[in-house]
């Protein structure tokens, strides 16, 4: 009897020294795009007429027109990835099933992955969601007879939602969200030790509402 709980306790000691994991954080390191207005050479009629067709044919959604003011508020709903940067996530985990290796967007819509908790030698799984409401505020200004200037503004605000299983069966649900604007960029509560996720616009966004309103001049 002996002997066989000296087994199990090489056994666990084994499986003990052969678990690891660690996480990583990296932060966006581009600079924050700042362009977002442009000149048509069209009066503010003109300019009204073939941008709220182009408008309504595109995957934006028209929330709000004043013509008097120039002002249209349009919508975008969805996958993050392409118009947000939040940096990059990496994870590494090794046990008795091996060694596993992630490494993703951190805007990045959905993705499960594994995190090691070494000090409690608890593996973790991570369901994780991120989604963007894009609110953009489209601002045509007559700064001529002849000539327009059409400005761009979005108000990101970025959710994030997580499920964590642990191995041994409890699960944890978490969700926090922030907002920030064109030319801004804002930072995720810190959490667990590391500090929070930092997002800012890539500027894709602003470029694809300019080219729609000047793609019919």
């Amino acid at each position: 009897m002996r002997s066989l709980r000296i087994v199990v306790i090489v056994m666990l000691l084994f499986v003990a020294e052969g678990c690891g994991g660690r996480v990583n954080y990296i932060p966006p390191s581009g600079a924050i795009p700042q362009e977002r207005s442009t000149y048509i050479n069209a009066s503010k009629d003109q300019v009204w007429k073939k941008i709220i067709p182009a408008l309504s044919n595109s995957f934006f959604v028209i929330n709000n027109l004043d013509k008097d003011s120039g002002l249209i508020n349009v919508s975008y709903s969805g996958d993050p990835e392409k118009y947000v940067d939040c940096g990059y996530v990496e994870s590494y985990v090794k046990n008795f099933r091996g060694e596993r290796k992630y490494f993703f967007p951190a805007s990045k819509a959905h993705q499960i992955y594994e995190v090691m908790d070494t000090k409690r030698g608890a593996l973790y799984r991570v369901d994780r969601k991120m989604n963007l409401d894009g609110r953009i505020n489209i601002v045509i200004e007559e700064v001529g007879p002849e000539r327009c200037k059409l400005s761009v503004n979005v108000k990101y605000v970025l959710t994030r939602s997580s499920t964590i299983r642990s191995s041994n069966g409890p699960v944890d649900n978490l969700s926090d969200a922030i907002s920030f604007t064109s030319g801004q960029k804002a930072q995720f509560p810190v959490g667990g030790g590391r500090g929070g996720t930092q997002c800012q616009p890539t500027g894709k966004l602003e470029k694809e509402i300019l080219e729609i309103l000047t793609a019919s001049f």
